[in-house]
């Protein structure tokens, strides 16, 4: 007899436990009340991302047509990288740049494209979603993003605008992705191509352009903690 009360007693002890633990969100929430902390579930081998404190620049979102010569529509394995380009036909714009890209879909001749096309006047076009591949950085398109540069004349220097959008962009891209000065590269040191050609013949202002990205970068940072 004695047995059988213990169960009994044992049984409704384990029914009054189930029978406090919150069905859903919302009960919790309720439980949470006043004073209460609510922690946020994190699934084995997720990260918290940090907040991007960098300024998403102005960006066209013009998306060329999923095709196998400029958008294959694959996703990247990881963005390791920020790659820059240059476009090496003097005195082009970001939107004729654009719509080259668009055309291979019908020429069929060629496969070539990019993420971002940071124009003469400092305008940005995204083309193809980070995230996605764009057939420009060779071994390096299935691990980065892709930015291409107009420029005015043979020597591939950006003008100012196009400069100052690309330090931006490059800024934004960086601290959305979490990645480091030492992972902002050149088609260059991909392929030994010179690409960006102005800043592969003056080493020095490719080094200065990586400085004021990460300058930029801890500007921002220090602005948000104010």
């Amino acid at each position: 007899m004695i047995w059988v009360l213990a169960a009994v007693f044992t049984g409704a002890a384990i029914w009054l436990i189930f029978s406090l633990i919150p069905k859903d969100d919302t009960d919790v929430d309720a439980l949470l009340d006043g004073d209460g902390v609510r922690l946020e579930a994190i699934t084995e081998g997720e990260t918290q991302k940090r907040p991007n404190v960098v300024p998403k620049p102005d960006i066209d979102e013009q998306h060329l047509t999923v095709n196998e010569y400029s958008r294959p529509g694959d996703k990247v394995d990881a963005i390791e990288n920020i790659v820059v380009h240059y476009l090496a036909n003097p005195g082009t714009t970001a939107q004729q740049n654009h719509d080259y890209f668009e055309s291979l879909k019908d020429l069929k001749d060629v496969s070539m494209s990019a993420n971002f096309v940071v124009g003469i006047d400092g305008e940005i076009i995204e083309c193809v979603p980070p995230g996605e591949i764009a057939y420009a950085s060779n071994s390096m398109n299935h691990l980065s993003v892709s930015i291409e540069n107009c420029h005015l004349d043979e020597s591939g220097r950006f003008t100012e605008e196009t400069y100052q959008a690309c330090v931006h962009l490059t800024a934004y891209l960086v601290e959305e992705y979490g990645l480091t000065r030492e992972n902002i590269i050149r088609h260059y040191d991909v392929t030994g191509k010179e690409c960006p050609l102005y800043y592969v013949e003056h080493e020095d202002k490719w080094e200065k352009f990586r400085d004021e990205v990460m300058d930029y970068i801890e500007t921002c940072r220090k602005a948000a903690q104010k």
